[in-house]
């Protein structure tokens, strides 16, 4: 059997490059040469062991590369040896009813555990040299984008999904609680969609990354309260649409009273810890208010934000980092914990390749 390079998570903050087998594709798959997956808070957690999986477990669900291979019944016309590609939604299991109405982030079979790639390793399988993918995941990379850039196409299209939600129109005005990676593609889309986005953020070297990208409403809800500071600026109304991008439960109670009568409230991050927050029906009744969650995301979130970086409407060079190759994985995990960093992205695949 042919083998290949895969970081694989072992237990908690062990992470080590191994060799195991290199997936076989069936007639309708593709193999897919992994160049460049970015590490998402999700695999962080995983490493720090906020979030639980059995070991081994592979890694990685950001990620780009090309098609080395193809199966005898893939349109070749469509998807050939060359083509540079993002591989999206492999978790979900395309069968179920939510799959088949397009929302395969809902996908009642999900699991991150599951075996994906045709790797004998569960998990999502992006630190991996190699993917047997279905073309139904695949997704394709314009000729002016770079495999980092286009490693970023999975979380910028959980980002659609959210904003799409919300339903963000002209003229809204938008609060943004949190200057992640993920708060910054909500600021971005908002911003595109014609609102007004006003972001809650505390950290002074993010509030400096946040100006250089245009973004002048801010607010530190460390030295004034954000509910108040929040309605002041929006004279009295509160906002259209919030989005809590923090895993933090007494910011998800904020993120509601700073909404407008008939607002959208979007909760974003997943919590940890999980505490439940007080919220008063009779307020939610009597104001409208829409409190919302967004997870993950569907093919059609995956083709969109693929067309925003391919026509370079949404540019995300400045939210890398830099770069590691998977030899240094290690390196690169400590590097993407640091709160000041938004995307680390390993390079796979280096050895024959110089092209990323």
């Amino acid at each position: 059997m042919t083998t290949m390079n895969a970081a694989v998570f072992s237990g908690i903050k062990q992470l080590d490059v191994e060799r195991i087998d290199k997936p076989k594709i069936k007639d309708d798959e593709v193999l897919v040469k992994l160049k460049a997956c970015a590490l998402c808070t999700w695999e962080q957690r995983v490493f720090t062991g906020i979030n639980k999986v059995h070991f081994p477990f592979i890694g990685g669900h950001e990620e780009s590369g090309i098609i080395v291979d193809v199966g005898p019944k893939v349109d070749t016309d469509l998807w050939r040896v060359g083509t540079r590609v993002v591989v999206g939604l492999l978790t979900s299991c395309g069968y179920c009813d939510n799959c088949r109405t397009g929302h395969e982030g809902s996908c009642t079979r999900f699991s991150y555990e599951n075996h994906v790639g045709g790797l004998n390793i569960r998990g999502m399988g992006g630190l991996a040299e190699y993917l047997a993918v279905p073309v139904t995941k695949l997704f394709k990379i314009g000729d002016q984008l770079t495999y980092e850039e286009a490693a970023l196409t999975e979380p910028l299209s959980c980002v659609v999904h959210s904003v799409d939600t919300a339903k963000v129109e002209l003229g809204d005005d938008v609060v943004v609680i949190g200057a992640g990676i993920m708060g910054v593609f909500h600021a971005i889309l908002a911003r595109e969609r014609g609102a007004r986005v006003i972001i809650s953020e505390p950290d002074e070297n993010r509030q400096k990354f946040l100006k250089q990208l245009g973004f002048d409403d801010l607010i530190n809800p460390k030295t004034v309260d954000p509910v108040n500071t929040i309605k002041t600026l929006i004279e009295g109304n509160g906002a259209d649409v919030v989005f809590d991008t923090l895993p933090i439960s007494p910011v998800a109670e904020q993120a509601v009273s700073m909404a407008a009568i008939d607002g959208r409230v979007i909760l974003y991050s997943s919590f940890h810890p999980d505490t439940p927050i007080s919220i008063s029906p009779h307020t939610l009744h009597r104001r409208m208010t829409k409190l919302m969650g967004s997870a993950n995301s569907d093919s059609s979130d995956f083709l969109k934000a693929m067309k925003l970086l391919n026509n370079g409407t949404v540019d995300v060079k400045p939210l890398i980092a830099g770069t590691v190759p998977l030899s240094e994985i290690n390196k690169g995990m400590l590097w993407a914990l640091k709160p000041e960093t938004y995307r680390v992205i390993v390079r796979l695949n280096e050895s024959d390749d110089k092209s990323i």
